[in-house]
């Protein structure tokens, strides 16, 4: 069975191709089969890959020019251990790529705004968990988080109220930029730096939620 992992978020601007391209790349290094899906007409994780530094494919399938089931069958022809969502900001495709995956990370940063943006897309999850077959696990990520200021230090808190697992904060670091201009990943740009390892971390929480839904998955 292939892991599908959605990375969605009704809002743009909240580092969501970052967590893909960044964790499809920490699962690659771990020996995974990784492939990533850029389903955002903005195509930044396919601009990302445009240098060809990185350890796995991304391949563009958006949803604008076809019907959500098209779009389904589409990305299940790619091939891979694991399957990396990069979603766009819509409503739309929130919906499709959340019936089709195993499990959702949710970006967030530290912003009234993002944080408003994460009720509306926990309602569309929770609409279309009612209705989807199988376990889906959902994981907020507070992202680009400045642990200096009072809004860094509330994040962790205030997302933990929505009842869903909290993942370890993602900081706001230049590492990332650096590696998007590179067209690399940030543990090739920068091994054993304070962005690497935070994204190991999120790659662990990941890969236990990952086995504890194969585990709920089985028949008894």
């Amino acid at each position: 069975m292939t892991d599908i992992i959605a990375v969605a978020q009704r809002k743009g601007g909240v580092g969501k191709t970052t967590l893909s391209v960044s964790l499809a790349a920490e699962l690659a290094r771990r020996g995974r089969g990784v492939a990533l899906v850029d389903s955002d007409p903005q195509r930044s994780a396919c601009q990302w890959a445009e240098v060809g530094a990185l350890a796995f494919p991304v391949h563009e399938i958006t949803l604008a020019d076809q019907s959500v089931s098209d779009w389904v069958r589409h990305v299940r022809t790619v091939p891979g251990e694991c399957v990396v969502i990069d979603t766009a900001p819509n409503d739309r495709a929130l919906g499709a790529a959340i019936a089709l995956a195993t499990l959702v990370l949710v970006p967030c940063t530290p912003s009234g705004l993002d944080l408003e943006a994460s009720v509306r897309t926990l309602e569309i999850i929770d609409a279309v968990r009612a209705r989807r077959e199988g376990v889906l696990t959902i994981i907020l990520v507070p992202n680009r988080v400045d642990a200096r200021t009072l809004e860094g230090q509330q994040i962790r808190e205030e997302l933990e109220g929505f009842g869903e697992v909290v993942a370890p904060a993602i900081g706001d670091r230049l590492a990332f930029v650096r590696a998007f201009t590179a067209g690399a990943s940030v543990a090739d740009l920068a091994p054993d730096s304070e962005a690497d390892h935070e994204i190991a971390a999120l790659c662990d929480l990941a890969e236990a939620a990952l086995a504890d839904v194969r585990r709920r998955s089985k028949p008894a």
